[in-house]
């Protein structure tokens, strides 16, 4: 699993598939292959985080970690006006995020970006499914960077399971920003609201 987090992983055999994802009345057609995260469909947790930030406007959005694209794209689908940046580390996952944006009929940016080394902007929202498997300094350091990358009374809105280490995430979390929140619980996963 640890090809989901590294630039070195277009060396895997290809094998383009294409998932359907429902989300409100909303459909949407994603081309996903080997070697990025939840090719079969979108996992859970992802669904849940993205259908709790569809509420939330923004007239900038970041979707770190971005993976074949399906929450930037559905955000934007939905939100036409905000400017919509997906980044991530994972060279196939960011090809796929460009199909996906002209299959989806999206404009969108993707970049490729080691967590927010290569961003230098700020945004009124950042949604992650942050790469748990990658350790816990890693996510830890997305989260305090995200602060930085926010214009103020910005949201961060992240999801994660209690089994890894959500009561933990959200007690790191409360030392960074002004306000936290779970915003949801479901199947032992939380979205977790921080403001600056």
């Amino acid at each position: 699993m640890s090809h989901y987090f590294s630039k070195e992983n277009d060396s895997l055999k290809s094998n383009e598939k294409t998932i359907l994802v429902k989300i409100f009345d909303k459909s949407f057609s994603f081309l996903t292959d080997h070697g990025v995260f939840s090719k079969m469909g979108l996992d859970f947790g992802s669904r849940l985080l993205i259908e709790n930030v569809l509420d939330i406007p923004s007239n900038s959005f970041l979707d770190l970690g971005s993976g074949y694209g399906p929450l930037g794209i559905i955000y934007k689908s939905f939100h036409q006006e905000s400017l919509v940046l997906m980044a991530d580390v994972n060279d196939r996952a960011i090809k796929l995020s460009q199909k996906n944006a002209i299959i989806n009929k999206v404009e969108i940016e993707v970049i490729y970006s080691d967590g927010f080394n290569e961003i230098e902007q700020s945004f009124d929202l950042i949604i992650t499914n942050p790469p748990i498997r990658a350790g816990k300094e890693v996510v830890y350091r997305i989260f305090s960077d995200a602060y930085h990358h926010l214009h103020a009374g910005g949201r961060f809105v992240f999801v994660i399971n209690k089994k890894q280490g959500a009561p933990s995430a959200i007690k790191k979390c409360e030392t960074i920003y002004s306000n936290v929140e779970i915003i949801n619980k479901k199947s032992g996963y939380y979205v977790i609201k921080c403001i600056k």
